[in-house]
Protein backbone atom coordinates (compact mmCIF):
# COMPACT_ATOMS: atom_id res chain seq x y z
CA UNK A 1 0.00 0.00 0.00
CA UNK A 2 1.18 3.68 -0.98
CA UNK A 3 1.17 6.00 1.33
CA UNK A 4 -0.67 9.03 0.28
CA UNK A 5 0.92 12.33 0.36
CA UNK A 6 -0.71 15.79 0.03
CA UNK A 7 2.11 18.72 -0.56
CA UNK A 8 1.42 22.29 0.74
CA UNK A 9 3.21 25.34 -0.40
CA UNK A 10 2.27 28.50 -1.76
CA UNK A 11 5.20 28.23 -4.48
CA UNK A 12 3.88 26.36 -7.20
CA UNK A 13 7.62 25.62 -8.23
CA UNK A 14 8.88 23.91 -4.86
CA UNK A 15 5.47 21.98 -5.25
CA UNK A 16 6.08 20.81 -8.75
CA UNK A 17 9.73 19.93 -7.66
CA UNK A 18 8.89 17.80 -4.51
CA UNK A 19 6.21 16.54 -6.53
CA UNK A 20 8.93 15.15 -9.20
CA UNK A 21 10.94 13.49 -6.40
CA UNK A 22 8.33 12.15 -4.77
CA UNK A 23 7.02 10.64 -7.53
CA UNK A 24 9.96 8.58 -8.31
CA UNK A 25 9.24 6.54 -5.09
CA UNK A 26 7.65 3.14 -5.46
CA UNK A 27 6.09 3.71 -2.32
CA UNK A 28 4.84 7.09 -1.95
CA UNK A 29 1.66 8.42 -4.10
CA UNK A 30 1.08 12.63 -4.14
CA UNK A 31 -2.84 12.74 -3.65
CA UNK A 32 -3.01 16.46 -4.31
CA UNK A 33 -0.94 20.00 -3.71
CA UNK A 34 -2.60 23.07 -1.59
CA UNK A 35 -1.70 26.21 -1.93
CA UNK A 36 -2.97 28.08 1.56
CA UNK A 37 -3.92 26.72 5.04
CA UNK A 38 -7.41 26.64 4.42
CA UNK A 39 -7.37 24.32 1.04
CA UNK A 40 -4.80 22.05 3.44
CA UNK A 41 -7.53 21.44 5.97
CA UNK A 42 -10.01 20.92 3.38
CA UNK A 43 -7.76 19.09 1.35
CA UNK A 44 -7.33 16.37 3.65
CA UNK A 45 -10.11 14.76 4.47
CA UNK A 46 -10.94 14.47 0.62
CA UNK A 47 -7.90 13.10 -0.33
CA UNK A 48 -7.09 10.56 2.57
CA UNK A 49 -3.47 12.16 2.86
CA UNK A 50 -1.38 9.86 5.38
CA UNK A 51 1.14 12.61 5.18
CA UNK A 52 0.87 16.38 5.08
CA UNK A 53 4.09 18.54 3.89
CA UNK A 54 3.46 21.69 5.43
CA UNK A 55 4.76 24.89 4.61
CA UNK A 56 5.33 27.10 7.69
CA UNK A 57 4.29 30.66 5.48
CA UNK A 58 1.30 30.37 3.32
CA UNK A 59 -0.91 32.99 2.88
CA UNK A 60 -4.77 33.03 4.85
CA UNK A 61 -4.02 30.14 7.52
CA UNK A 62 -0.29 29.71 8.58
CA UNK A 63 1.16 26.24 8.44
CA UNK A 64 0.92 25.88 12.06
CA UNK A 65 -2.07 26.73 12.63
CA UNK A 66 -2.94 24.55 9.20
CA UNK A 67 -1.43 21.60 11.29
CA UNK A 68 -3.53 22.36 14.91
CA UNK A 69 -6.27 21.92 12.66
CA UNK A 70 -5.77 19.21 10.49
CA UNK A 71 -4.36 16.88 13.84
CA UNK A 72 -7.59 17.77 15.39
CA UNK A 73 -9.91 17.41 12.28
CA UNK A 74 -7.57 14.32 11.70
CA UNK A 75 -5.29 12.95 14.48
CA UNK A 76 -3.88 9.79 12.48
CA UNK A 77 -2.37 12.05 9.91
CA UNK A 78 1.52 13.25 10.44
CA UNK A 79 2.97 16.35 9.00
CA UNK A 80 5.92 17.30 8.32
CA UNK A 81 6.48 21.42 8.51
CA UNK A 82 8.54 22.13 5.60
CA UNK A 83 10.19 25.13 5.85
CA UNK A 84 13.56 27.81 4.25
CA UNK A 85 13.65 28.76 8.13
CA UNK A 86 16.25 27.23 10.30
CA UNK A 87 15.52 28.66 13.41
CA UNK A 88 14.97 26.49 16.62
CA UNK A 89 11.88 29.00 17.57
CA UNK A 90 9.95 27.99 14.01
CA UNK A 91 10.64 24.22 14.39
CA UNK A 92 9.77 24.41 18.08
CA UNK A 93 6.46 25.97 17.20
CA UNK A 94 5.83 23.01 14.27
CA UNK A 95 6.77 20.34 17.17
CA UNK A 96 4.42 21.94 19.63
CA UNK A 97 1.52 22.24 17.09
CA UNK A 98 1.44 18.60 16.47
CA UNK A 99 4.14 18.06 13.32
CA UNK A 100 5.94 14.88 13.71
CA UNK A 101 9.02 15.93 11.43
CA UNK A 102 11.02 19.25 10.02
CA UNK A 103 12.56 19.54 7.20
CA UNK A 104 14.40 22.55 5.54
CA UNK A 105 13.57 23.35 1.98
CA UNK A 106 17.07 23.22 0.81
CA UNK A 107 17.39 19.74 1.98
CA UNK A 108 14.29 18.62 0.23
CA UNK A 109 15.62 17.06 -2.43
CA UNK A 110 17.39 14.72 -0.52
CA UNK A 111 15.23 14.13 3.02
CA UNK A 112 12.07 14.37 2.41
CA UNK A 113 11.43 10.85 1.28
CA UNK A 114 13.00 9.78 4.68
CA UNK A 115 11.11 12.22 6.74
CA UNK A 116 8.11 10.96 5.01
CA UNK A 117 9.09 6.90 5.83
CA UNK A 118 10.19 8.21 9.05
CA UNK A 119 6.47 9.56 10.31
CA UNK A 120 4.81 6.84 9.24
CA UNK A 121 7.24 4.79 11.68
CA UNK A 122 6.39 6.89 14.36
CA UNK A 123 9.38 8.22 14.21
CA UNK A 124 10.12 12.16 14.57
CA UNK A 125 12.10 13.60 11.47
CA UNK A 126 14.74 16.83 11.87
CA UNK A 127 16.59 18.17 8.80
CA UNK A 128 20.03 17.17 10.43
CA UNK A 129 21.34 20.81 9.18
CA UNK A 130 19.14 21.83 12.37
CA UNK A 131 21.71 20.08 14.72
CA UNK A 132 18.74 19.06 16.81
CA UNK A 133 18.97 15.84 18.17
CA UNK A 134 15.37 15.09 20.23
CA UNK A 135 12.36 17.46 18.15
CA UNK A 136 10.44 17.52 21.63
CA UNK A 137 13.01 19.08 23.56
Amino acid sequence: MKLRVLLADDHALLREALHMVLATAPDIEVVGEACNGNDVVRMVGESSADVVCMDLAMPGLSGVEATRRVLAEYPKVKVIGLSAHRDQRRVAAMIEAGAHGYVVKSNAGTELLQAIRAVCRDQTYVSAVLGIQDASA
